[in-house]
C-alpha cells in the first residue's frame, strides 16, 4: 500500500512540475489586486492536483462513485476556465450546483431527504464552497486547512467507518504535493479556483455523507475557524452596506498578514492548529459527536473570541466602522 501512495505522490509531483511550466507559458498567472496578500505574479491553478487525485483514486478502485467524480470534473473544468479567463458568476454557480447535484445523487441524498430540506442543503453547500474560495488568500492556508480536515476525517473514520479511507489518503497525498510548491515564503504556485473549489467540493461530499449517516448538524464545526472569518466578515460587509463581490482585504487573516505584517505560514499554521484543536476535542478524542448544547457553546464562544480579536484591529487601522 505504501508503494501505491508513493507512486501516486510521484505522478502528482510530475503533473505539478509540468503544469507549472505550462501555466507560465500560457499566462495562467495570479497578478496582485486589491484583495491580494502577495506582491509578485505567481502561477495560479496548482490545485489541479486535487481533481487529478480523485481521478486516479477512481481508476484504481474499480470506478466507484462515478457520479461524484463526474461532479468534480465539471467543477474543476469551470474553475480552471475561471482561472484562465473571466467567467460570469451565474455560469460558475450553475456549474457548481450541477456538480453538487451529482455528488448528492451519488450519496443517495435525494432519496433520504425531504424536498423541503434539500434546497437548504444546496444553499449551505454553495456557501461553504465559495467561503473556502474566499479564504484562499495566503500561502499555505488552503493546504494546511485541507490536511487538518481530511486528517481529522481519517481519524474519525477509525471509530465511525462510513468514509472511503483510500480516497481520503489520495487527497492528503495531493495536498502534500501542492504544499511543496505553496507552503513557502514566496509561493511557486497558488491553488487557484480549481484548487480551492475542488477541495471544497470534496469537503462538502464528506460532510454530506457524514450528515446522512448521523443527521447531526454539529459536524459543521469541522469548518469552524474558516466559517468565523468568512461568514462574519461577509456579515460585517453587508451591515456596512458594502458590495460583498468587490475585492477586499478585511478578513482577519488578511489583517494579521497585511496590517500586522505576520508571516503567511505562521498565520496559516495558527488557523490550522486552532481547527485541529476543535476537531480533536469535539470529535476525535471523545470518539463521539458533541451534544447540541456543547456545540452551541463552542460556536457562540468562538464568535465572541473572533470579534474580541478582530474589532480592535479594525479600529486600530481605521479599516471601517462595524455595526456589530
Amino acid at each position: 500500500m505504501l508503494l501505491n501512495y508513493t507512486i501516486v505522490f510521484l505522478i502528482l509531483l510530475l503533473i505539478a512540475l509540468v503544469y507549472q511550466r505550462l501555466a507560465i507559458r500560457y499566462g495562467i498567472v495570479d497578478v496582485p489586486n486589491g484583495r491580494s496578500s502577495h506582491s509578485l505574479p505567481t502561477v495560479r491553478g496548482g490545485g489541479i492536483l486535487f481533481p487529478f487525485a480523485v481521478l486516479f483514486w477512481w481508476m484504481s478502485f474499480d470506478f466507484i462513485h462515478t457520479w461524484m467524480v463526474l461532479g468534480i470534473i465539471w467543477i474543476a473544468a469551470i474553475s480552471l476556465l475561471d482561472d484562465m479567463y473571466s467567467i460570469s458568476r451565474k455560469l460558475r454557480f450553475g456549474v457548481q450546483a450541477l456538480g453538487l447535484t451529482m455528488a448528492f445523487y451519488d450519496l443517495g441524498l435525494f432519496s433520504q431527504e425531504s424536498w423541503i430540506v434539500i434546497p437548504f442543503l444546496y444553499f449551505v453547500a454553495l456557501g461553504i464552497m465559495n467561503a473556502i474560495n474566499f479564504m484562499d488568500g495566503i500561502n499555505g492556508i488552503t493546504g494546511i486547512y485541507g490536511i487538518v480536515f481530511f486528517g481529522s476525517i481519517l481519524a474519525i473514520n477509525q471509530y465511525m467507518p462510513i468514509f472511503e479511507e483510500s480516497l481520503i489518503r489520495y487527497l492528503i497525498v495531493a495536498i502534500i504535493v501542492f504544499l511543496i510548491f505553496n507552503m513557502r515564503k514566496k509561493a511557486i504556485m497558488f491553488a487557484g479556483d480549481i484548487g480551492s473549489i475542488s477541495l471544497a467540493y470534496m469537503i462538502i461530499y464528506f460532510l454530506a455523507q457524514w450528515y446522512l449517516a448521523t443527521k447531526d448538524w454539529t459536524i459543521i464545526l469541522m469548518l469552524l475557524v474558516y466559517g468565523m472569518d468568512s461568514f462574519l466578515t461577509l456579515t460585517q460587509r453587508i451591515l456596512r452596506k458594502e458590495n460583498p463581490a468587490i475585492p477586499h482585504r478585511t478578513h482577519l487573516y488578511q489583517y494579521l498578514v497585511n496590517q500586522l505584517g505576520r508571516d503567511h505560514i505562521t498565520i496559516a499554521l495558527a488557523f490550522g492548529i486552532l481547527q485541529f484543536l476543535v476537531n480533536f476535542f469535539l470529535f476525535i478524542y471523545p470518539k463521539s459527536m458533541p451534544s447540541s448544547t456543547v456545540a452551541l457553546m463552542v460556536l457562540l464562544g468562538s464568535i465572541g473570541l473572533y470579534l474580541v480579536i478582530k474589532l480592535p484591529l479594525e479600529k486600530r487601522f481605521k479599516l471601517g466602522k462595524t455595526n456589530f
